[in-house]
């Protein structure tokens, strides 16, 4: 017998969307479903998240790389501190939890204890997300989503707006970037254009003054 189907909306979202696993480079509001801590061998700090959007999609590990292992900030320390920003957070401190990652040994979902930031977890979120080409361990090229910036769901306000009590402008001109360059090449590549300067704007240093809620302080060392 022939199977009656009914219209499932969600099904329908997804067949123009990639399925569960977000894929095309644009604006995204969800949360954090986990935010933890890692240091590699050579003593290089980071933090990385996992995304799930309003809508169900999903991202991850998106990495964010802040100290070197002499302790020096990299790029991407502003980019965490304009994350904690815009979630309003001035500080966070990370104790043992567990998260859910593919093991690629297991073939499947493992759970691992991380140290992770649960203050970071389950709030609202906006992310404009952007594809990445990267060179793969066989020498071949793929590509992965990466945090171009992120902002206030409901003002639509990027950290340097919230920090300044401006108006929501940054946001758009970031997406005007994203549609023009959908991804981000790998450096090196005869096609490899520069990073957008876009997205420095939301990722300025301000005096603990200038910062719009709780008086605590944020440390570099988690």
């Amino acid at each position: 017998m022939a199977r009656e189907y009914a219209l499932d909306t969600q099904a329908a979202k997804d067949a123009n969307s990639g399925g569960k696993r977000i894929k095309e480079s644009g604006k995204y509001i969800g949360k954090f479903t986990a935010a933890w801590y890692e240091s590699n061998d050579k003593g290089t700090e980071s933090v990385h998240f996992l995304f799930e959007s309003n809508e169900g999609q999903e991202a991850g590990p998106l990495a964010l790389y802040t100290h070197n292992g002499k302790g020096e900030s990299l790029p991407s320390y502003k980019m965490l501190n304009a994350i904690l920003t815009c979630l309003k957070l001035r500080t966070i401190a990370a104790k043992t939890g567990k998260v859910e990652l593919y093991d690629f040994n297991a073939g499947g979902m493992v759970e691992k204890t991380k140290q992770i930031y649960p203050d970071m977890m389950g709030k609202p979120i906006g992310l404009v997300l952007q594809r990445e080409e990267y060179e793969k361990n066989d020498g071949s090229v793929g590509e992965r989503m990466i945090i171009q910036g992120p902002f206030d769901p409901q003002s639509l306000k990027m950290a340097v707006e919230i920090l300044n009590n401006t108006d929501a402008r940054s946001l758009e001109s970031v997406l005007r970037y994203i549609d023009a360059n959908p991804v981000r090449e790998l450096r090196g590549s005869k096609k490899s254009k520069p990073a957008s300067s876009h997205a420095d704007a939301s990722h300025a240093d301000f005096p603990d003054d200038d910062i719009p809620f709780a008086p605590l302080t944020l440390r570099r060392h988690w």
